[in-house]
């Protein structure tokens, strides 16, 4: 490293007054520091980064300054530290060692280059495997747990969790109709293959798998074709939830937590039908007019391509090891946003840049994939997902959807680009002076809420006032308060359904009305 970058980085550290999760300092004025191989480990298994020796960490009038001190000796940290990473880490560091002069003192820089996926983790071995392995968090290292360091041993290995076999599972756990679906579709224009045995076709495709010459269901014949797959994974199911307010802990009026809420389960072609219904369910469809045709268009709140490859992401790329057996994924409703979280972060050496550029993505359930592209079910644009999510989002003149890799978990938010002072920071700079699509700028037609309440009563045969306040309160503009979105609905229906077109009539009481269809007129 050149003097120039070092300066660099101290600035950066003054700049932001704390360490990073790719600078470290270390102070090694009065001899070497007792303890950095956690560091070094941390680095190479996170995104590599520097640790300055000779930089002290100092606390003037409350602020954090870097200062430089030197170090004890440039000659003796030098081996040590090049002893250290060639012979008490597996697999063996290389750093790059720097030095150079600030006020008249000896910096020691060194750099520590991230491993590929396949040699983490880089572990202290006086310390062993599962005690010695670190990764960065902001400007700590914290050791791995259990599950971050079978992901890197899985993946190193090859195994793929999708295949494993479900010991207590038998033929009769499958979905008989959807199975013979499934091989009617696999033998679809093979000539050779469609004379295999539906056995030896379901080995292939990985349905099965054999066990010391036992054959078994594996997770993915379970996860896509089973009838109740959590009979056997009671976890793997949608938690989908409806928030009243912009937060988790957020009441609604009445003290409520959730304004809907429904664990989904079943196979995935079903778990992925039935979340896409709560979510339309559950958000607004917006009016507008067609300037050239002059007809109305209904406008969902998110855009349905966008929804549907995060319902899938969440279903199909879902970490399906033994370590997350327990671990549910789900879909939150807030007035903003929803965010759909996917139990395991991205996958092997994927990064948000390389799945949204489509550079060399790797698969986590190839055999979950491929079962699924055989029936033609849930997947409708592989390895574009992604790419699909934002350019939906755009074409609506949405804010960009938001990515965030999290330690174990993969989270997309789509925003309804409403309170655009809530959007994140780097959303908000991107939105910037564009439009964002806002209830405000779409007129609103009568007759389409009159026929939602009109199909609703018909379908359900009464609707009680509350009922009628939670089923459209959150469909009217938001430019509209509570209390404002009330007196339209009671006005739409008391003086319009009921008084003037007489096709609604109270069963109830006047203070507490049930409205069913008046079908003497």
């Amino acid at each position: 490293m050149e003097k120039e970058d070092i300066l660099k980085i101290i600035q950066e550290l003054n700049e932001k007054q704390t360490e990073t999760i790719c600078i470290e300092a270390k102070t090694a004025n009065k001899g070497k520091p007792e303890k950095y191989y956690d560091t070094i480990s941390s680095f190479a298994n996170t995104m590599g980064g520097v640790i300055l020796f000779g930089i002290e960490e100092r606390k003037i009038k409350n602020k954090t300054t870097f200062v430089p001190v030197g170090v004890y000796d440039v000659n003796d940290l030098q081996k040590n530290i090049t002893n250290l990473c060639s012979t008490e880490f597996e697999p063996i560091i290389r750093p790059e060692i720097s030095v150079i002069k600030i006020e008249n003192k000896d910096i020691v820089a060194v750099r520590i280059d991230v491993l590929t996926q396949r040699n983490k983790p880089c572990y202290y071995k006086p310390k062993g495997l599962h005690n010695g392995s670190y990764i960065r968090v902001g400007d700590r290292d914290e050791n791995m747990t259990e599950y971050e360091i079978y992901k890197c041993i899985s993946y190193r290995e090859n195994e793929q969790d999708d295949k494993r076999p479900v010991l207590n599972a038998t033929m009769d756990d499958f979905d008989k109709e959807l199975l013979n679906e499934f091989i009617i579709k696999a033998k679809k224009g093979k000539e050779k293959f469609s004379k295999f045995s539906d056995e030896d076709i379901l080995l292939t495709m990985g349905v099965l798998t054999k066990v010391e010459h036992k054959i078994f269901p594996t997770v993915a014949g379970i996860m896509v074709l089973g009838i109740y797959p959590q009979k056997f994974f009671p976890q793997w199911f949608v938690a989908a939830m409806l928030f009243p307010g912009f937060k988790v802990a957020e009441l609604g009026e009445e003290g409520q937590r959730f304004n809907d809420n429904k664990r989904i389960d079943g196979n995935i072609p079903e778990m992925y039908n039935e979340t896409i219904n709560f979510i339309e369910r559950n958000t607004k469809l917006k009016m507008k007019i067609n300037e050239k045709t002059g007809l109305r268009e209904d406008i969902p709140e998110y855009p349905l391509g966008a929804v549907r490859e995060a319902v899938s992401n969440i279903l199909i790329h879902r970490d399906m090891s033994p370590y997350k057996e327990g671990t549910y994924s789900s879909v939150s409703i807030f007035k903003n946003r929803i965010e759909f979280r996917n139990v395991g972060n991205l996958y092997g050496s994927n990064t948000i840049e390389k799945i949204i550029s489509e550079r060399d993505i790797e698969v986590r359930n190839k055999t979950v994939v491929g079962i699924l592209e055989t029936l033609g079910e849930v997947l409708e644009n592989r390895h574009t997902g992604i790419k699909t999510m934002i350019s939906e989002m755009n074409k609506v003149n949405l804010p960009k959807p938001v990515f965030e890799n999290q330690r174990e978990d993969f989270l997309v938010t789509l925003y309804n680009g409403e309170y655009a002072e809530l959007l994140p920071e780097k959303l908000k700079e991107e939105v910037g002076n564009n439009e964002v699509t806002s209830d405000k700028k779409i007129k609103f037609d009568d007759k389409y809420y009159k026929n939602l309440v009109l199909n609703y009563i018909e379908k359900s045969g009464s609707i009680t006032k509350k009922e009628l306040d939670n089923f459209l309160i959150d469909k009217l503009p938001d430019n509209l308060n509570i209390e404002q979105k009330k007196r339209k609905i009671k006005y739409l229906v008391n003086e319009t359904l009921a008084k003037k077109e007489k096709l609604l009539k109270n069963i109830g009481k006047f203070n507490n009305p049930i409205w069913t269809l008046n079908k003497n007129d």
